[in-house]
């Protein structure tokens, strides 16, 4: 038999620990303003493309990492027990460096089992990858920016507070009022004063939604208070989608109007005869 080059050991043992370590790994809880490792924005509605998919691959991960970690239980256990026995017997026969070996390996020991179970622990209670409670923004600079990260993140708190409860006939229409909105905050956010679109916008973050929110989940759920529901999203959505469309328009025209200022001023001037 060929002998087995200590470098391709090395490797492969090094590979190994890398994927056991990712296995007993607990899944990382991103922040929920970017779009996780699986391209998940967290303003899109729950259950969307890809998340029975994440969903799966978090649970089978977990599983297979608490197998590994029982693995390396009945492999610490195989190799101490025998050792433990032997030091046992060793200290009963009054050999003090016996006595020391065996406080030193049962302390090991010890602390081997309680790595384990906080491991497993931490894999068992772990969340699924790209899911938060609470919604952590970037540190934006300005007090308008400050002003709207905190108005979104309401939004977005609102919004995953609020649609798991509400019925199904109703969840896509507070979640198209809440993206106006965030878009007409988004839109409004570098106004000088406050006029009456940035007004809107802000009144329907802070005020307007979550009151009717706590109005429909105080009244009896009925079909007539479901319609109600949506007549007033219908209204709010429709307001913010016109301050958004406004907003384009205007954006547009000033380009528009600069790029005819820059012809005017660098573009090729005709020579008169």
């Amino acid at each position: 038999m060929a002998p087995v080059n200590p470098s391709t050991l090395f490797t492969a043992a090094r590979t190994g620990s890398r994927v056991v370590r990712y296995l007993i790994r607990p899944a990382r809880r991103l922040p929920a303003r970017s779009p996780d490792s699986w391209g998940r924005d967290p303003w899109l509605p729950p259950g969307g493309p890809g998340h029975p998919l994440r969903r799966g691959v978090s649970v089978v991960r977990r599983a297979v990492g608490l197998l590994v970690l029982l693995a390396l239980c009945v492999l610490g256990a195989l190799l101490l027990g025998p050792l433990l026995l032997l030091l046992g017997v060793g200290t009963a026969f009054g050999s003090d460096v016996a006595g020391w070996l065996l406080a030193f390996t049962l302390l090991l020991a010890t602390f081997g089992a309680v790595w384990t179970a906080r491991r497993a622990t931490l894999l068992i209670r772990a969340r699924e990858e790209g899911e938060a409670d609470l919604v952590t923004l970037d540190a934006p600079t300005g007090s308008g920016s400050a002003a709207r990260a905190d108005d979104e993140a309401g939004l977005l708190a609102l919004l995953r507070g609020s649609e798991r409860a509400l019925p199904t006939s109703t969840r896509a229409a507070l979640h198209a009022t809440v993206i106006a909105t965030r878009d007409a905050l988004r839109v409004t956010a570098g106004d000088l004063s406050l006029g009456r679109d940035a007004f809107d916008a802000r009144q329907a973050a802070r005020e307007d939604l979550p009151e009717l929110l706590r109005a429909y989940h105080a009244a009896p759920r009925t079909p007539q208070a479901d319609d109600l529901l949506l007549g007033q999203l219908a209204l709010i959505e429709r307001r913010m989608s016109g301050v958004v469309r406004e907003r384009q328009k205007a954006q547009a025209r000033t380009l528009d109007a600069h790029r005819r200022y820059l012809e005017g001023k660098y573009g090729e001037r005709r020579e008169e005869g």
